[in-house]
């Protein structure tokens, strides 16, 4: 095989062929070899004088050769053609036929197909029941109109014991027909050939993924044997469901034949939690343990994350209950523990969720930094913030490479008003070759503007709009930071040659937007403009909102007028949004 592959490289595949020729070395295997590596690569010239000197010298070819042949072929005609040439020199084997049902689904010709079928072998291999059980699939050539009985009727006929476990679509293609028609005894035979119970729950688990769960808990039903791994499959697709009740009854009989594991418990916990039954939720943890079994890490995280909406001591009784089964927070843990933290939290609190970030045994990830991050931003606890920016600063920290954990950074850096650390942050980025996103984008002219650099902000806007690639992140949004940063500073002129740069952008206004031109009107006194912009809000069917009135009725009383505060009032009062 090496020489003929070599010789093929070298294009003396005649040579070589010519020499074993002459020394009586051209036998059935050379011929399959040449045969195999002329079809691999499409070399028919070689191919033919290959079958031509078989021919001639009398060698008749193996089914590996003959259906190279076969898969070189260019129209189904040619393909039955091959076939039958190959049945000439003895009963066709399972390579042969497997190479036909690929003609037929290549050539999507039924003739082909029919010929498949009148040729299988009595002990089908795998990939020949693969190969045929496709050309049942919709739009192939042996598709019925009985939405795919042709494939039930071959499954139980011919590839019952056949392992099609590497093949999902055909699996669901016979259960379907298998389930629509009834059919107990094709579905039972289907889930027995499954070569274990992971595979059997992949078949459940595609039912639950297409919300089909009828269809989930027929293959249950047919599998042979129930493990925890097929309970916990379904259960799961129960609760996804909302079938709280058949879920229920599914742990029950779980329980009841041993068939239950931690992660069992865990998906019903996790269903009770999301329906806001924190009572049952905690029931079951203690049903749980009865069992002899102990709550694990999620079991806890699933509790965590329900109380911390309520924060304080609810969040921090479960931490306590989890430290006294002797489990060590993860990393899930943290990041639920810093998400619940806000600004109306104590100190305490942070510090504590700190604390315990800073004993977890485990390495810190993107996702647990940006968390730190933003509670120590929500909290503003500049200190605390500063001490885990250093010791990522140093060296020391994580290995950032998401552009959304850069834009948390970015704006960690601007809270802290070091904007040698912003830019530093971005170029970093930029070196690791890490494209940003709108929000990266947005983090970064945000913490430039608010540390009252407008104009670079600006500039960094007109950098993304100038490249093909990065135009697409700038957006209003990321505009209105800008405008904002102007508007602080007294720079109205500057406010509106911005506002004209993004009409001429063909920016999305938003009443964020409008809010943020209206209120550098009322900063500068410019009250002139707010009625064209009013029109230009209903025009574009933005609604003013409380922030719109609220702005205006301040400035017009801060120069003492009234009349027009009132009117505005009285707008307001007509706005279907505030009757």
């Amino acid at each position: 095989q090496q020489l003929v592959r070599l010789a093929a490289d070298k294009d003396a595949l005649p040579r070589l062929l010519q020499e074993l020729r002459t020394y009586d070395l051209l036998n059935t295997w050379v011929l399959e070899s040449v045969i195999t590596e002329c079809s691999q690569r499409g070399d028919m010239e070689h191919l033919e004088q290959s079958v031509q000197l078989a021919r001639a010298q009398g060698t008749e070819l193996t089914s590996t050769a003959l259906s190279a042949l076969i898969r070189v072929t260019r129209t189904a005609d040619d393909a039955l053609s091959s076939f039958k040439d190959a049945v000439g020199q003895g009963p066709p084997d399972a390579v042969l036929v497997l190479a036909l049902a690929e003609a037929a689904e290549r050539f999507s010709d039924r003739a082909v197909a029919d010929a498949v079928l009148q040729n299988l072998p009595a002990n089908p291999t795998a990939a020949l029941a693969v190969a045929v059980l496709r050309l049942c699939l919709p739009g192939a050539p042996l598709a019925s109109q009985d939405e795919g009985m042709a494939a039930a009727k071959l499954y139980g006929k011919h590839f019952a014991n056949v392992d099609l476990s590497q093949d999902l679509q055909l699996q669901r293609l016979v259960a379907d027909v298998a389930i629509a028609s009834s059919r107990t005894d094709v579905l039972e035979k289907l889930v027995r050939s499954l070569p274990d119970s992971t595979s059997r729950a992949a078949l459940v688990k595609s039912y639950a993924s297409d919300r089909r769960l009828d269809g989930a808990k027929r293959v249950f039903e047919a599998c042979p044997e129930k493990d925890a791994c097929l309970y916990n499959v379904l259960l799961s697709a129960c609760t996804v469901g909302r079938d709280l009740a058949s879920a229920e009854k599914l742990l029950s009989h779980a329980s009841a034949t041993g068939a239950v594991d931690v992660a069992t418990y865990n998906t019903m916990i996790k269903a009770y939690l999301q329906l806001g039954d924190s009572r049952r939720a905690r029931a079951l943890v203690r049903t749980m343990r009865s069992a002899g079994m102990t709550p694990n890490c999620v079991t806890f995280n699933e509790l965590l994350d329900a109380a911390a909406v309520k924060g304080g001591a609810a969040m921090w009784e479960v931490v306590d209950e989890m430290e006294a089964c002797g489990l060590k927070p993860n990393n899930i843990t943290c990041s639920i523990l810093l998400k619940s933290v806000q600004q109306r939290s104590q100190p305490r609190d942070i510090e504590r969720a700190l604390k315990i970030v800073e004993s977890v045994d485990v390495a810190m990830d993107e996702v647990l930094l940006s968390s730190i991050c933003e509670a120590c931003i929500r909290t503003n606890r500049s200190d605390l913030l500063a001490r885990h920016l250093e010791r990522q600063r140093s060296g020391k920290g994580v290995q950032v490479k998401a552009a959304h954990t850069y834009g948390s950074l970015i704006r960690s850096y601007g809270f802290l008003q070091d904007l040698d650390g912003v830019w530093a942050t971005w170029r970093e980025m930029k070196v690791q070759r890490i494209a940003p996103t709108c929000i990266t984008l947005g983090c970064m002219v945000e913490a430039v503007t608010n540390n009252g650099e407008p104009e670079a902000g600006l500039q960094l806007i007109r950098q993304m709009l100038a490249h093909e690639e990065t135009c697409s992140l700038v957006n209003a949004v990321i505009y209105c930071s800008v405008l904002k940063g102007f508007s602080h500073r007294k720079c109205f002129d500057q406010v509106w040659a911005v506002h004209d740069e993004m009409r001429a952008n063909n920016m999305q206004y938003s009443v964020v937007t409008y809010n943020t031109l209206i209120d550098a009107c009322a900063r500068s006194g410019d009250m002139s403009r707010i009625s064209l912009l009013l029109e230009q809000m209903s025009q574009e069917g933005i609604e003013p909102n409380v922030v719109t009135y609220s702005t205006i009725v301040k400035r017009y009383c801060l120069d003492n007028r009234i009349d027009k505060a009132f009117e505005v009032l009285e707008d307001m009062k007509r706005s279907a949004d505030f009757t």
